[in-house]
Order: structure tokens, then C-alpha cells, then sequence
């Protein structure tokens, strides 16, 4: 049976923990043998998912770069063939946000003027959390207020289609 994206993001969270757990092995020979044990088996299968990707083309190879969980294992390897900033663009759209630069490990990012009452903590804490899905290699994420200016887009005044609004 294959997991939904929910089942995925648990199993993620258990091997991580379970991952984070060697540490605490008292037995450093034992600890040294698993870590060794992990890290010949993620090799194997880099190797794999390398020999899929090359053997794939067109719909097949979209669809397997755009599943959220073979995406991120593409990424573990380094073979995700979406570079970081399509993706960190991919993931910024819905939330009135837009990616200004990535340079080396950070994102450059900054929110579109909300209006009144907007939500900016919460926008900021939205677009991190995107931006580290998509890319986690992408260590540090700087959001930015929209430039001060008027609280409504003046291009928002006007009809689609309309140069003078009327």
C-alpha cells in the first residue's frame, strides 16, 4: 500500500527521530557500525533513483520530481534536476510572496504589501516553512516587509483591461 502525503511526513519524522537516537548508543564501535550500515544503503539507493532518472524523460520524469516524497529523496542525493531557486519560486506562489535572491545557503525573500490587517508574523513563519520543504538545503530564509508605500496597489484600482480604470 502506498502512503498518503500525511502517512509520508510521519514516516519522515520517525526515521528522523530513530536517526537522531544512534547518538545516544553507548557503544561507540556499535554506533560507528550502524551509522556505516545507513549511510552504504542511502548510497545504494542514490545509485538507484541516478539509473531511474536516466532512464526517464518527459511526463514520467516530471511526475516523479514533482511527488513530494521522491522529490525530497532526489534531494538527499542530489539529483533533484529542479534547481533551488525554481523550486523556492514553485513553492512561494499562493502566499503573496516573491523570492528576491538565493545565495548559497540563504533566501532572499520578500512579502507583497498585505493591505490593512495583514498578518506578517504568520506570512513570515508561511513562507519559511515553504521555502525549507522545497529546498532543504536552504539554511536560512530572510523575509522582508514590502516597501512602504500606499496600503492598496494603485494597479489594483483599475478593471483587467483598463488603462484608465473607467
Amino acid at each position: 500500500m502506498t502512503w498518503n502525503d500525511s502517512e509520508t511526513r510521519e514516516h519522515v519524522a520517525r526515521a528522523e527521530a530513530l536517526l537522531s537516537s544512534l547518538a545516544a548508543l553507548p557503544d561507540a564501535a556499535v554506533r560507528d557500525q550502524v551509522a556505516d550500515a545507513l549511510h552504504a544503503v542511502v548510497e545504494l539507493y542514490g545509485q538507484c533513483l541516478a539509473r531511474v532518472l536516466e532512464h526517464t524523460a518527459g511526463p514520467a520524469r516530471d511526475a516523479l520530481v514533482d511527488d513530494e516524497l521522491v522529490g525530497h529523496l532526489l534531494l538527499v542525493h542530489d539529483l533533484h534536476p529542479e534547481p533551488v531557486e525554481a523550486r523556492v519560486r514553485r513553492a512561494l506562489r499562493g502566499l503573496r510572496a516573491e523570492l528576491v535572491a538565493v545565495e548559497g545557503r540563504l533566501a532572499r525573500v520578500r512579502l507583497a504589501a498585505g493591505g490593512c490587517g495583514s498578518h506578517a508574523e504568520r506570512a513570515e513563519e508561511d513562507v519559511r516553512a515553504a521555502v525549507t520543504w522545497a529546498a532543504p538545503e536552504i539554511e536560512r530564509v530572510e523575509v522582508t516587509e514590502p516597501a512602504p508605500g500606499t496600503l492598496i496597489p494603485v494597479d489594483s484600482l483599475f478593471r483587467a483591461g483598463t488603462a484608465s480604470g473607467t
